[in-house]
């Protein structure tokens, strides 16, 4: 999964393993940290698979500074290309395209956001559902109004949280067809 994230970081130029691990950390959810047991791994996964290589700074700590080779490049752009999957990971794909958009073409960063503005638009349907359906449940059971109550108040936030995202996307895509 970090694949795309590391080989992204790499596109800009190349960097020690501790800067990696500042990049990676950054791109995940604040309480999320990407200890050195999962990144080393993958950056000698990706040296082995020839999309990067590292070569020893002779500093006291015997730093890496990894580089991307032009496999790596071709790898970079072909995952940025890929369908987003509708799993778990989703939402942590999203996030490391957007931070890698600049490093594609235009037409790729338009998929990329359209891909994003249909999975918000779906998401927002189910949270418009699901609060009416609620809403019918506080009615139904009017002794349970108050648990009800806090669900729809839940929704509320899901529900402008997808609105605030829809309305960031199509600002993008705005911005980016001015361009092309």
């Amino acid at each position: 999964m970090y694949d795309l994230l590391l080989l992204g970081s790499l596109v800009g130029g190349d960097k020690t393993g501790y800067k990696l691990q500042k990049i990676v950390g950054s791109a995940l959810q604040p309480m999320r940290k990407v200890s050195s047991g999962v990144l080393y791994p993958s950056l000698e996964k990706l040296e082995k698979e020839g999309l990067i290589m590292s070569k020893n700074l002779q500093d006291v700590r015997n730093t890496k500074l990894w580089h991307i080779t032009p496999a790596g490049t071709s790898r970079f752009a072909e995952l940025m290309r890929a369908d987003i999957p509708s799993d778990a990971k989703r939402n942590d794909m999203i996030h490391f395209k957007l931070r890698s958009l600049n490093s594609v073409s235009v037409s790729v960063q338009l998929k990329i956001l359209a891909d994003f503005q249909a999975f918000i638009e779906s998401d927002l349907l189910f949270y418009q559902q699901a609060q009416l359906d609620m809403q019918d449940h506080r009615e139904t059971y009017p002794e349970q109004a108050a648990r009800f109550d806090v669900i729809v108040s839940a929704y509320d936030l899901d529900i402008q949280l997808a609105q605030t995202k829809l309305s960031w996307i199509k600002q993008q895509i705005e911005q980016r067809k001015a361009t092309e």
